[in-house]
């Protein structure tokens, strides 16, 4: 197995383009980036349960798992857990996990191997810990834009702009807690707007960090046969697109005046914080805000599956002009 350095590990808020800078990163003639893992928050907890590792049978547990993990089975890697322990290097966590993006990247005969799992934003410490030489890329979208896409997506959780909002926050203050953690050089933040107004410029910039080459492949994510196959779920239909601005201040035009201001008022410190404008700020009514919060929180797989159901029936009405986005005394509940 050749030697391979400085993992590219992405971390964001949820719908903040980390889909694009994959496939953008995986058109790069040297990196390849599978879709994403999970593994940090599916496995790496639970370490514990596997006892010792040292022990072969053990190990081979651990290896198991990982490959069953319905993520990873959409890499499509045609091994199993004997073949998996023997490409690691050591029989630990971290050892296995290189393994199998080491497996990936060297079937599409890249040199070096990144990450995209959104909800790694809360394991950078354990990432840093496990690979010492990782590069971190933070891709930043403004919150409120984040927010909306979330909503307008039936297939995730949350449904409303207000837990979307504080999604955001929760992803974009933890990533910010972690770097103050590690070496400056080790972090690139790279904001989604900037990226989509000028991407040439933004992605050279991001080669200098990750000190590649900048490959006008880059440009052309939209043609890869990883994008097309991506592109078929429909959360990530928009990215066998090229990119464009069209998702960006989306806040602007989609949201009343008064739903800003609520919005503002949850997320606007970070926000500025982060270099995004803010107008106006409202608190949000305390009976609305524990309404929004216990719309959110599933009790009953039934009642998710129902919900996600009354999505759909809605979104289908709305196409339909049975009623319009208007109608609503209040976004905050979602776009549909």
């Amino acid at each position: 197995m050749r030697e391979f350095h400085n993992p590219i590990f992405i971390v964001c808020a949820p719908r903040s383009g980390s889909t694009l800078l994959r496939l953008i990163l995986d058109a790069h003639p040297n990196i390849a980036i599978p879709p994403p893992a999970w593994l940090y928050e599916l496995i790496r907890p639970y370490l514990y349960s596997y006892g010792d590792c040292n022990d072969t049978a053990n190990f081979l547990e651990l290896c198991e798992d990982m490959l069953e993990t319905p993520t990873i089975k959409r890499w499509n890697l045609n091994i199993d857990a004997s073949d998996l322990a023997k490409k690691s290097k050591q029989q630990n966590f971290a050892a296995v996990y290189e393994a199998l993006h080491i497996i990936y990247a060297e079937a599409t005969g890249k040199q070096r191997w990144g990450e995209k799992t959104p909800r790694n934003s809360f394991w950078i410490d354990e990432i840093k810990m496990d690979f010492p030489d990782a590069k971190i890329v933070h891709i930043l979208r403004d919150g409120r834009d984040m927010a909306i896409d979330i909503a307008d997506t039936p297939e995730m959780r949350p449904f409303t702009l207000y837990s979307g909002a504080h999604v955001w926050k929760r992803f974009v203050k933890s990533i910010r807690d972690s770097i103050n953690r590690i070496p400056s050089d080790d972090y690139c933040e790279i904001k989604y707007e900037d990226l989509c107004a000028d991407p040439e410029a933004e992605l050279k910039k991001l080669c200098r960090f990750l000190r590649e080459d900048f490959d006008p492949a880059m440009l052309d994510h939209h043609k890869t046969e990883s994008a097309k196959d991506w592109s078929s779920d429909s959360q990530h239909a928009k990215t066998a697109r090229p990119i464009t601005t069209d998702y960006c201040e989306m806040y602007k035009t989609r949201l009343p005046k008064g739903d800003l201001a609520f919005l503002d008022y949850v997320i606007g410190d970070l926000l500025e914080e982060c270099g995004y404008p803010v107008n106006g700020r409202t608190e949000i009514p305390e009976r609305l805000t524990n309404q929004l919060i216990q719309s959110d929180i599933v009790t009953s797989p039934d009642n998710y599956e129902h919900k996600a159901w009354l999505v759909q029936r809605r979104r289908k009405r709305l196409d339909r002009g049975v009623y319009s986005i208007q109608d609503q005394e209040t976004l905050l509940w979602g776009m549909q």
